[in-house]
């Protein structure tokens, strides 16, 4: 079966690692991949929720149908988690 919404999954593995993070160094420090562009947008919004303890911490979903330089000038300004569908990651790689 598939786990219920609301249990606490994101949280479960986006709370250990913001608290890894370094708030002072705005190179990309975590890169999660989503199967979808719904579920990195999901997944970029709760690590932002959970980032609202430091302001510091800057998290950007990257996904297709936006367009690159909204993701590009985000990325080189600098963010700690990116949160990605594997195709567009790969062509920013």
């Amino acid at each position: 079966g598939q786990a219920q919404t609301g249990t606490g999954k994101t949280a479960a593995f986006a709370l250990p690692m913001l608290a890894r993070l370094d708030p002072e160094d705005t190179t990309t420090q975590l890169l999660v991949l989503a199967p979808t562009r719904e579920l990195a947008i999901q997944v970029a919004e709760a690590f932002h929720t959970y980032a609202s303890f430091n302001r510091q911490i800057k998290v950007l979903p990257i996904y297709g149908g936006q367009s690159y330089d909204n993701q590009i000038r985000p990325l080189k300004r600098g963010v700690q988690v990116v949160v990605g569908t594997p195709g567009r990651v790969i062509d920013h790689i």
